[in-house]
């Protein structure tokens, strides 16, 4: 184009200079070089947008839709639960209240308070958490005093028996709604659910077997086993697991959902497009993150896999807002594991986040009303800085867009987040979050080192979690991880997530049986208390791996199902 129609707005008034020359004649390749650069850093920035790419379109687009949010905002809202919040300046006060409610009480609490001290300077720190490592021993021994003796029940017959007593194998359904095929033998199903939950493979797992045909076996691992069968038949077993008698007495307090949730790192054995490089974790090999959410029963209710290099904190809002029939009312999680903005969202869908955070005294708090105020007062710990609540007030309707969009699933929190994330130059909107997520992380702050049993309850469930990782190494192996598309991925981790629910299910009953079994009421008790300290999310009695023999018939059924689940028990 003829040089007075060249757009040059988009250059610094230096580099509008230079992509001529003194002659006047552009220079093509430079002004190419600077407008790509420019049109690159604008995506990364989130100000340039391409319609109709995954990665770069505008983040709105995960959104409610703004025409039918304007329609129908204050629907949205009851649908989501949150119309107690739509009044900005309102939520604002109630937070400061609490806030400023919260310094009082950690300040005049301080001199009783063993978990913190001042030192010359004025500075308060935090004294490190000691582990208890006699409970560990005595949880080992009554494990061992419990249940049956190690590798003694093959994992073939826990999982036909809990089939024989729940049906979740009906959840498997051919893919093709059109056919209408003879249903396989459950041996078949039986052997790709350990195939790929125990990470062996579909082929190998044929050639261990006995008396399954490997093509029959390759055809019921393609055409019925997929992440949302998995997801189903997981959520049903999960469910019945929180109807059973054992379930609400393992919780740290009754009728309170406490959960946690951490990442597994493992090698992937070949190429793979969503693993990522670690020296520290892979060495000179690449990986990928096995991620769940775990109770203090034992129930993984979600697990996903995604790229190492992608943060765990994009992911907790999905499994938090997955399983609406156990909805946690506290979760917890290590440092990597959650950011500022999940704080925000968790106090919108009134869970509240217990992070294990990481170096307290090195992170600032934050307040509403000027610093000056809490110091006036004496206060030994005071906020650093005030937060700015005329952003957060400015962006509040986008907000509970966000809420309701992830609660009511229009979006995954994990995509959202990751577009969000992807800027360069922060967006408002995740900064309104954040500040948001300042505030509340502040309350939690002083309430984590003001309250020991707040401190108490965070250890147990993350010592929880990182015993479910255990127990899913001890599923999957040693070996690198062999699934390398996403489908398989999802689908193997989502067969290992299957295996470990129906283990703890069948622990369950285990336990029921000893407790039905007692001759007198004093026994039981006695027993129960032996129970509530063990975890029935433990294997070391199942038989996982080795040859397997699909010849043999199902055993006799170990258990009333119906006669365990109404027995009565109190702690």
């Amino acid at each position: 184009p003829p040089k007075k129609d060249l757009p040059l707005d988009f250059l610094g008034m230096d580099e509008q200079q230079r992509v001529y020359t003194d002659q006047g004649k552009l220079k093509v390749s430079l002004y190419k070089m600077l407008l790509f650069k420019q049109v690159q850093e604008h995506l990364k920035s989130g100000e340039l947008h391409v319609q109709n790419s995954y990665n770069y379109q505008a983040y709105t687009h995960l959104l409610i839709p703004m025409d039918k949010w304007k329609k129908n905002r204050d629907e949205y809202l009851q649908k989501a639960g949150i119309v107690h919040f739509k009044d900005a300046v309102k939520t604002i006060l109630n937070i400061n209240h609490t806030l400023n409610r919260q310094f009082e009480k950690v300040n005049h609490n301080l001199p009783m308070n063993p978990f913190i001290s001042i030192d010359s300077h004025g500075k308060w720190k935090t004294h490190k958490l000691q582990e208890d490592e006699s409970g560990k021993e005595e949880k080992q021994r009554l494990t061992k005093l419990l249940y049956p003796p190690e590798r003694s029940i093959p994992i073939l017959r826990v999982l036909s028996q809990v089939n024989q007593l729940t049906n979740y194998l009906s959840f498997f359904q051919h893919h093709s709604p059109l056919m209408n095929p003879k249903r396989p033998s459950e041996s078949l199903f039986y052997a790709a659910l350990i195939g790929y939950g125990e990470n062996i493979g579909i082929l190998p797992m044929g050639n261990i077997s006995e008396n399954i045909d490997k093509n029959a076996l390759d055809s019921v691992a393609t055409h019925y086993f997929d992440a949302d069968t998995l997801l189903e038949a997981n959520d049903y077993i999960v469910g019945l697991t929180n109807q059973l008698p054992l379930e609400d007495l393992f919780r740290r307090v009754s009728g309170f959902v406490h959960t946690s949730s951490d990442g597994m790192k493992v090698n992937v054995s070949g190429p793979c497009l969503r693993a990522s490089e670690s020296y520290k974790y892979f060495g000179n090999g690449k990986g990928v993150v096995i991620y769940s959410h775990l109770d203090e029963a034992g129930q993984l209710t979600f697990s996903t896999v995604f790229s190492a290099d992608e943060p765990e904190s994009a992911y907790l809002l999905n499994g938090l807002t997955h399983n609406e029939l156990l909805m946690p009312n506290a979760h917890s999680t290590d440092d990597h594991g959650h950011s500022l903005p999940c704080f925000g969202i968790t106090y919108f869908i009134s869970i509240d986040l217990r992070p294990r955070i990481a170096n307290l005294k090195h992170k600032d708090l934050f307040s509403i009303d000027a610093v000056s105020t809490y110091k006036e007062k004496n206060y030994k710990i005071v906020p650093h800085e005030r937060v700015n609540i005329d952003n957060i007030i400015e962006h509040w309707d986008d907000i509970l867009r966000v809420v309701c969009s992830i609660k009511l699933g229009n979006t995954k929190a994990s995509d959202l987040f990751r577009r969000l994330n992807s800027y360069s130059r922060q967006n408002p909107l995740y900064k309104a979050l954040a500040d948001l997520g300042r505030l509340l992380r502040t309350i939690y702050i002083l309430r984590y080192i003001d309250d020991p049993e707040i401190r108490a309850s965070v250890e147990e469930v993350l010592a929880n979690g990182e015993h479910g990782n255990a127990f899913a190494r001890a599923v999957i192996g040693s070996e690198d991880y062999k699934w390398l598309s996403q489908r398989e991925q999802l689908t193997a981790e989502g067969c290992k997530r299957l295996i470990m629910n129906i283990i703890n299910f069948f622990n369950h009953l285990l336990m029921l049986q000893i407790l039905d079994e007692c001759a007198t009421l004093s026994e039981q008790k006695e027993k129960l208390k032996l129970i509530l300290q063990t975890n029935t999310h433990t294997w070391s009695h199942i038989n996982l791996k080795g040859s397997f023999d699909f010849s043999k018939k199902e055993g006799e059924l170990l258990f009333d199902l119906d006669k365990l689940s109404k027995i009565k028990l109190s702690r």
